[in-house]
């Protein structure tokens, strides 16, 4: 026997658990030699009618240069019109007074990068090894204190000269605010009302309350791509604060990182040369998500911070002064740590408590099915994927919305109303499911017991996903299918007294194929090292 089948042969019974160890794939027999021709690793789903948008990803572009692609530029100020206390009362009654003190979060750009890699604008999730996971009303709440139940952020644009309503609701016009343009410079707003007078009347602490707030909204709630700019169909949310303490802010603000998300990821680059882009919305609040529900991807002092601040509210306080994990090369390590997670705390707040949760009604809003709305953005919230964020087994959800529904959606988000012009992309339709939500509430059994490999929902989770983004992850996905399936047939194969020649033969081409396929990954990576896989009972 060679050396390179007896590193082979030694290879295959080894380096299935160990904890935060790593697993160098042997040089493998030449794998033209075997039975079956090896393919190279392939991480495309087999069933390809759920993620219809499989090769237009931003995943599937940066597969070949994995190492070499760079982060989002991640927009949003926390450089706002100066905040006073005098402001406190409108805030309060407009219902965004909870977010003041979580402005000064500037978020990780790598790992933001790495987990948008991971959305699937055509399910709104997260796709990881284990299963879908993503950001829920719940979460919103939770974390900002915003409010999930209410009106949608939506409102007719009046006919009215933007320049007149700017007066009118701020007491002043930008000088660079003319024809049809709606949308005014945050640094603007900061240089006009950083200076209260000391004798200001009552309308105009409210004209310096409202420039805060909507500094607030396009700095850090709803920042575009530019990150510079805010529009004045958000102005308008404002005028009545008794009204805008009635919408639904964190619906909102999640249909807008919902719709940011997804644009970025489908994004391909013209030239080719750099797949990097802006990504809008309030990625800090995916951060403290992230830190939530992923402990190996949390600060260092994750666990003293959370013992310390167990009362904060609203949580994302928790987080505010903490520092991301340092390491080279930042976003190819957070890259392999997605593709070799271990551990998803899938009910991070189970035991907060119920006034800090919200109403009964509220909570049935956590789960519902539903479109989020925030003007031209009308994304789809589907808790109904990830019932085990709700302590529920989680059954195969329904095929989700059309393609084309998807897409038209992500397309209109750039394009704000003109003077006059009512805002019909939230349609009737849109406006009825939100507004009936507690009809639409996804719901199974209650379990504590967690998903296997070869339970059926992730039998059917593996056909139609791309469960890793690096080359790295593939190659460990490959090696542990290859382990579970060879397990799995000599376990059957034992309690029926024994495999036959037949099922012996096809186990050792099985075995053989994914050794193979291994080696031909080694061959042309010769520095390649896998992540251990995590065990999927701990998912």
């Amino acid at each position: 026997m060679s050396s390179d089948e007896e590193a082979a042969g030694r290879g295959r019974g080894r380096g299935r658990r160990g904890r935060g160890s790593r697993l160098r794939v042997p040089r493998l027999m030449d794998p033209y030699s075997m039975r079956l021709p090896p393919a190279t690793i392939d991480p495309s789903p087999v069933d390809a009618t759920l993620l219809w948008g499989h090769g237009q990803h931003r995943i599937d572009s940066v597969w070949t240069n994995e190492a070499g692609d760079r982060s989002f530029h991640v927009r949003g100020t926390t450089i706002l019109v100066p905040y006073r206390e005098l402001y406190r009362p409108y805030l309060e009654a407009a219902g965004l007074l909870s977010v003041v003190p979580l402005v000064p979060m500037n978020p990780d750009a790598s790992l933001i990068t790495a987990l948008v890699e991971r959305w699937r604008p055509e399910t709104s999730t997260f796709h990881l090894p284990c299963g879908e996971v993503t950001i829920t009303l719940e979460d919103v709440v939770t974390l900002s204190g915003l409010a999930i139940d209410g009106d949608a952020v939506v409102v007719d644009i009046p006919d009215e000269e933007w320049s007149a309503i700017c007066l009118r609701l701020l007491g002043r016009v930008p000088y660079d605010l003319v024809g049809g343009v709606a949308v005014v410079r945050i640094t603007w707003l900061r240089v006009e009302f950083s200076h209260l007078p000391d004798d200001a009347s009552q309308e105009v602490i409210e004209q310096f309350a409202r420039a805060y707030a909507l500094s607030l909204i396009g700095g850090v709630l709803f920042p575009d791509r530019s990150g510079s700019t805010v529009h004045l169909q958000y102005l308008l949310l404002i005028e009545d604060w008794e009204r805008a303490g009635g919408f639904a802010w964190g619906a909102a603000v999640l249909s807008y990182l919902y719709r940011e998300m997804g644009r970025s990821t489908l994004h391909i680059s013209h030239t080719g040369t750099s797949l990097a882009g802006d990504l809008g919305g309030w990625v800090a609040l995916l951060q403290f998500w992230a830190w939530e529900r992923f402990p190996h991807l949390a600060p260092r002092d994750s666990e003293t911070r959370a013992q310390a601040t167990e009362d904060a509210h609203p949580r994302g306080l928790r987080w505010l002064s903490a520092s991301s994990r340092q390491y080279g090369d930042q976003l190819f390590q957070y890259k392999l740590w997605l593709d070799a997670m271990d551990t998803v705390v899938w009910q991070p707040y189970r035991e907060r408590a119920l006034h800090l949760r919200g109403s009964v009604i509220q909570s049935e809003t956590f789960r519902a099915v539903v479109p989020l709305i925030c003007f031209s953005s009308v994304m789809w919230h589907h808790p109904d994927r990830v019932l085990r964020q709700f302590g529920m087994r989680q059954h195969e959800p329904h095929q989700p919305h059309p393609e084309a529904e998807v897409r038209f959606f992500l397309r209109q988000a750039t394009r704000g109303p003109s003077r006059g012009q009512q805002l019909v992309h939230a349609s009737r339709e849109s406006l009825d499911f939100w507004n009936r939500r507690h009809e639409f509430v996804a719901t199974s059994s209650y379990t504590d017991e967690e998903l296997v490999y070869h339970s059926e929902h992730m039998e059917w989770y593996r056909d139609v996903t791309r469960r890793s983004g690096t080359r790295r992850g593939a190659v460990a996905e490959a090696l542990y299918d290859t382990i579970e399936h060879a397990e799995v047939s000599l376990r059957d194969g034992g309690r029926a007294g024994g495999l036959t020649p037949d099922q012996c033969e096809d186990l050792a081409d099985f075995m053989a194929s994914g050794v193979a396929t291994l080696g031909f990954e080694q061959r042309r990576y010769p520095d390649l090292t896998v992540p251990v896989q995590p065990h999927y009972t701990e998912c």
